[in-house]
């Protein structure tokens, strides 16, 4: 883990570890590290975890960094073969949890089609598992500010967006007479 404070502030981000390939190109497969980020103050403590699977060193993470105010995890992408590099909601919630709880606010979903699931089938899934396991879900509309502290209830925003309203037809053209003969513009 690296640390960087920024000056005159009591900010610090850390990049901590994550678990997912790296590569952009042909000859450069996992010749970078990828990392999730810990952001620190002297009142909040908050943990991004960017693209990853499931890993055990979310506990330490908790030990050494934690406790958390609001962890957001991904949750999107999910294929049973990704489980290394992508967590979706089952997992998410077993990340939350190695990482000691916090408000949930789940993240990369909905964007675009990656996976096999419907783009909003991670959330469908939270708005069920969460409240099972415990975990305090933040799931605010694109947009709207939250504040971690301040649970609020979980409103399904995203089933909205595929309502789609009634289509309206164009009316239905009147009919056109056209005239018998028609000047050539140079007569």
């Amino acid at each position: 883990m690296e640390t960087h404070s920024l000056n005159g502030t009591d900010l610090s981000v850390t990049a901590a570890p994550s678990q997912h390939f790296s590569g952009r190109g042909l000859h450069d497969r996992n010749a970078t590290l990828w990392s999730s980020m810990v952001i620190r103050s002297s009142r909040h403590r908050v943990f991004f975890s960017g693209d990853t699977g499931l890993t055990t060193e979310y506990a330490t993470l908790r030990e050494r960094l934690g406790p958390f105010d609001l962890v957001m995890l991904e949750v999107g992408g999910l294929h049973p073969s990704w489980g290394d590099i992508h967590l979706g909601p089952q997992n998410a919630l077993k990340a939350l949890t190695l990482l000691g709880g916090g408000a949930f606010l789940p993240i990369h979903w909905g964007t675009f089609a990656l996976a096999t699931h419907d783009w909003d089938q991670p959330a469908e899934s939270l708005l069920v598992r969460a409240p099972l396991e415990g975990a305090r879900l933040l799931m605010p509309q694109l947009g709207e500010p939250v504040e971690p502290a301040h649970g609020h209830e979980v409103t399904p925003w995203w089933r909205a967006v595929d309502e789609r309203a009634p289509r309206q037809l164009p009316p239905e053209p009147s009919t056109i007479t056209l005239p018998k003969a028609m000047p050539w513009p140079f007569d």
